[in-house]
């Protein structure tokens, strides 16, 4: 589904990282450790084409996608991609399912249709009946729940989690990996993690750490 071939990035003359190989299918749940500068967020980036690699081939469903231009970028990440962050990014003036179901409307979904879907989804990450509460009325472990049924609620072929657990304890931040990793082979899709946790990270099918020369698998 999503194959890098010598990825490389660097900002003026320092060189974040080079070499940058993988391999990824559907179902496949990866996890990518850095410390904070490595170029962990930086790589998911350039992955979604939201910053231009400065070389090297990413391929995603047999599309190369170093050769889209931004409209053609916008669109696939539209469709395709769900995007889950430290920091949940809950629009805060809407309800738990309207946030949810933001992705569909953006893909012109039906109004009805969205919120159905929306419902279900906010049903599966174990937020039924809370449907119409507001974003301040959750703990942050049930935002990032929120912000999972959100990435998923348009069935993405690639999610992208940048550091999702960053923000919260160590038990909610378990209760929300092991949802995440549950809810991504459900949907079938491939997903990629970056942290800088070794406990988060332990949750993927396999580990890499990011380095300047490439990816080293961990075991």
């Amino acid at each position: 589904m999503l194959e890098l071939t010598d990825v490389r990035k660097s900002f003026g003359d320092r060189l974040l990282f080079s070499g940058i190989g993988l391999a990824l299918s559907a179902g496949e749940y990866i996890a990518i450790l850095g410390d904070s500068g490595a170029g962990k967020s930086t790589l998911l980036n350039v992955i979604a084409g939201l910053e231009p690699a400065d070389g090297g081939s990413i391929r995603f469903q047999g599309q190369e996608l170093t050769a889209l231009d931004d409209d053609e970028l916008t669109r696939l990440r539209r469709e395709h991609f769900g995007f889950i962050f430290q920091a949940f990014h809950v629009l805060p003036h809407l309800t738990v399912a309207q946030n949810v179901a933001l992705p569909l409307g953006l893909r012109g979904v039906a109004r009805d249709e969205a919120t159905r879907r929306a419902n279900e989804a906010v049903a599966s990450v174990g937020l039924a009946g809370r449907e119409g509460s507001a974003p301040r009325e959750l703990s942050g472990g049930e935002l990032q729940r929120v912000a999972i049924a959100r990435a998923l609620v348009g069935n993405p072929r690639l999610v992208l989690a940048d550091e999702p657990t960053g923000n919260l304890d160590p038990d909610n931040a378990r209760q929300v990996l092991a949802l995440f990793s549950t809810q991504v082979k459900q949907h079938g899709a491939a997903a990629i993690l970056v942290t800088h946790s070794d406990a988060a990270a332990a949750t993927a099918d396999r580990r890499y750490r990011i380095t300047r020369t490439g990816l080293q698998a961990l075991r």
